[in-house]
């Protein structure tokens, strides 16, 4: 099942037994669609023609025309769905206060300081371990409350490496 919300309205749907049908909202609708080339299709909704063209195909929030008007809808899956429900959304898993050492180390290299603004994914420092470097990347977009190592400091697993705001 997918959630599809669009403006104010949200339509659940799924897929139905029958051939040339899906669910919305828990009632059987008959659908047939045609390519009509690259990114345009036409669709037949329980005899009711549409024009739908694909302007930007993200995976949660897609941009289509309907009919000409552009629309974002935000699209959620069986797993979207299921965490909001047990009210555990991503954002909140991602709102890390702090940074702990995966493994034991050595700082080879620290890559932000005091006060900075990192994005997601963004390298924050190098650990050496078992010969290997170990690039430590942010976890969200933060800001960088303190530093609590030294570049050339031994650590152990589970030493506080940075703080966050």
């Amino acid at each position: 099942m997918q959630e599809i919300v669009i403006d104010d309205r949200t339509y659940k749907v799924e897929a139905s037994k029958q051939e040339n049908a899906v669910i919305v909202n828990g009632k059987s609708v008959s659908l047939d669609s045609a390519k009509l080339g690259s990114n345009r299709y036409n669709l037949i909704i329980d005899g009711k023609s549409i024009s739908v063209e694909v302007i930007s195909n993200e995976d949660k929030n897609p941009q289509i025309k309907i009919n000409g008007k552009l629309y974002s809808p935000t699209v959620k899956n069986e797993t979207d769905i299921l965490l909001e429900k047990l009210d555990l959304n991503i954002k909140a898993k991602k709102e890390v206060k702090e940074l702990k050492a995966p493994m034991p180390g050595l700082v080879l290299d620290i890559r932000v300081e005091i006060g900075q603004n990192v994005k997601e994914g963004e390298p924050l420092m190098v650990l050496e371990a078992m010969k290997m470097e170990n690039v430590l990347k942010s976890p969200s977009n933060v800001i960088v409350k303190t530093i609590a190592v030294s570049k050339g400091d031994a650590i152990d697993k589970n030493t506080l490496l940075i703080t966050f705001e």
